[in-house]
């Protein structure tokens, strides 16, 4: 925890997730910048009665429990407020909540690169059952407990369940058509997600090798389709992005991006993302991809 005085109070938020993720029970130091300690995550795994409508004969009674992980997130340094039920009462909750799990990504991030796992579980808003909001003393927040707290909604009360962002009956449609055949997943649409993901994660040289690889299979792989409203200046305009990427690539080698390389970064995987939709939507319903090769 903090190495503060007692009396020194500290932003806490709490989250709750069922099942287990890949992190021991204990105390976890993440930290940012020069090496500076952001937060401590205590990891707690416990126990949750399991929801039964009736009782199952034969079923064993640790079937009837579930296992859940508590995160408590403490931040580093001391909460600036002079009062502190007054902050509690005014701050934006659900923020504090993606603060938490942005930090949590990092740490199983991390957690999964030492223990060399290609298929580590992340954690995500619609993940949670419960969350806090929360103040109190180092002492407390080391043992996952505060001085006062608030709950924020979660859930289909916070908006964090249902339907994966805005996409709606669109990615329902493509589901559709990948599970009939009728289309398939472009590689460069898997090395993109993946570049967003890394750059969501704020790992931005992971974000430019993984675009440099998005960016050349996309050019590839549009070209059956250039012909769709507006892909063939997207397709352009990738090309022209090339040699940036290749800059940004290879400072990503060397150890780091500057401003406007990661500012490249950024617009070009935006506009890839923008170039492979633009394909999924001026394809009729019902079309094969590509043309199809003799044997």
């Amino acid at each position: 925890m903090p190495e503060k005085d007692d009396a020194e109070l500290f932003r806490i938020i709490q989250v709750e997730v069922p099942g287990e993720v890949d992190l021991s029970d204990g105390r976890w130091t993440v930290r940012g910048h020069a090496n500076r300690a952001r937060a401590v995550v205590v990891v707690e795994t416990t126990e949750r009665p399991r929801r039964r409508f009736r009782r199952v004969r034969g079923v064993p009674d640790d079937e009837a429990v579930q296992l859940a992980m508590r995160l408590t997130v403490v931040d580093a340094d001391p909460l600036e407020a002079r009062d502190p039920e007054r902050w509690l009462a005014r701050a934006d909750g659900a923020a504090a909540v993606a603060e938490a799990l942005e930090l949590l990504r990092q740490l199983l991030h991390l957690a999964a690169v030492a223990a060399a796992d290609p298929d580590a579980r992340i954690v995500r808003p619609r993940d949670l059952t419960r969350a806090t909001i929360a103040y109190g003393t180092g002492p407390e927040g080391a043992y996952g407990r505060w001085t006062s707290g608030r709950p924020v909604p979660v859930g289909a009360a916070g908006g964090t369940r249902g339907r994966r962002g805005s996409a709606g009956t669109g990615s329902d449609e493509r589901l559709a058509e990948l599970l009939s055949g009728r289309d398939a997943v472009l590689a460069a649409e898997v090395l993109t997600l993946r570049a967003r993901q890394d750059l969501a994660a704020g790992r931005v040289r992971e974000a430019a090798l993984g675009l440099r690889m998005a960016l050349e299979a996309a050019i590839a792989e549009l070209e059956p389709w250039r012909a769709a409203p507006h892909l063939d200046e997207a397709i352009a305009g990738l090309r022209l992005a090339r040699p940036e990427v290749a800059d940004a690539a290879a400072a990503a080698v060397r150890g780091g991006l500057d401003d406007a390389q990661d500012a490249v970064v950024r617009a070009v995987l935006q506009a890839v993302a923008t170039a492979l939709a633009r394909r999924a939507g001026g394809r009729r319903v019902g079309e094969r991809l590509g043309p199809t090769s003799s044997a």
